[in-house]
């Protein structure tokens, strides 16, 4: 529990006290690019180009990372390697922390979580949303999990979906869990630059009850939009995928990114102590960067690829403080 906690974002604390081991849901994509089949990586592939932001002589240079990406990824990392060793500055990606070593109080943490994630006694997952909306869900789960477990039907409808989404990804050769972001975050904290933690503190107990008053509509609304996705974006997010994993610039510029977290986690992230949170570490990125383009010559941060190409992303707030922002 301590280990999730310590070094989360907003999404991985959710996903830690209210979904468990679910997955978070990728944003869908409206730009055309080549439909590919099967994905499949063979050598090291180079992931995105960097993308640009100066003030005068000085450069920010932004690595965007995305999820999910096929399995097997073997990523290059020379793009990033090259900054980084002539980088004065190194930013962190922005996350939260919400770490207690305390034994007593993990136990009942971990306890107060568990009860989270399952309906109230004698109510089962058919009973908490319309039919036509139950039956999606149990065709999806038909076709991508099979085997239905004992407590299914016990599941908070959040959980429920997003075990089927996480299945729907496998079933497509993409995964959630990639190396890229750890590698990226290793080769910061091994460079000689100044680092800067984008991190925002919490307690648990204050994430457990943010977590409680999400509504009942914000929960279906999350249940609904993961459906969605696995409906009618798996192939979006096989094109989204290669296109990262192979640098192609112009396929990343045509998709969309409407939320890194989809809309499954803005519904949940609807209560106020979460958006207070992501508000937050917005903000400390953005000053972040501020400071590190008024200090070095070359400085390197690492952010969602949403961030990077959104209309209201954080390059596009730093463009309209009056920085130069380019895409490869």
């Amino acid at each position: 529990m301590d280990s999730v906690l310590a070094r989360a974002s907003i999404a991985s604390l959710c996903s830690a006290l209210f979904l468990t081991t679910s997955e978070p849901i990728a944003a869908q994509a409206s730009g055309a690019a080549p439909t590919i089949e099967e994905i499949t990586v063979i050598g090291r592939y180079p992931g995105p180009p960097l993308w640009k932001v100066t003030s005068g002589a000085r450069t920010l240079w932004i690595f965007g990372e995305l999820t999910p990406v096929p399995k097997g990824l073997e990523w290059d990392p020379r793009n990033a390697e090259r900054v980084l060793d002539r980088a004065g500055g190194v930013i962190g990606g922005p996350r939260v922390s919400a770490m207690t070593l305390n034994p007593i109080r993990l136990f009942r943490l971990y306890r107060a979580a568990r009860k989270l994630v399952r309906l109230p006694e004698d109510t089962t997952l058919a009973d908490q949303m319309p039919a036509e909306l139950y039956a999606r869900y149990t065709a999806l789960r038909a076709r991508y999990l099979p085997k239905v477990e004992d407590d299914e039907e016990d599941m908070r409808p959040a959980l429920a979906a997003l075990r089927v989404y996480g299945a729907a990804l496998d079933d497509a050769g993409l995964t959630m869990d990639s190396d890229v972001g750890k590698k990226i975050e290793r080769k910061m904290r091994r460079s000689r630059a100044e680092e800067a933690d984008v991190l925002v503190e919490t307690e648990p107990e204050t994430v457990i009850e943010d977590l409680k008053k999400v509504t009942p509509e914000a929960e279906l609304a999350c249940f609904e939009s993961t459906l969605a996705s696995i409906e009618t974006d798996l192939e979006g997010m096989k094109e989204r995928a290669n296109a990262w994993a192979i640098g192609d610039v112009d396929a990343l510029k045509r998709f969309d990114y409407p939320d890194s977290q989809g809309n499954c986690l803005q519904a949940l992230l609807s209560a106020p102590g979460f958006v207070e949170l992501r508000d937050e570490l917005y903000s400390k990125w953005l000053g972040e960067a501020e400071h590190a383009l008024a200090t070095y010559d070359t400085s390197f941060s690492v952010l969602p690829m949403r961030e990077l190409v959104a209309a209201d992303g954080l390059l596009a707030q730093l463009a309209a403080r009056g920085y130069t922002v380019m895409a490869p």
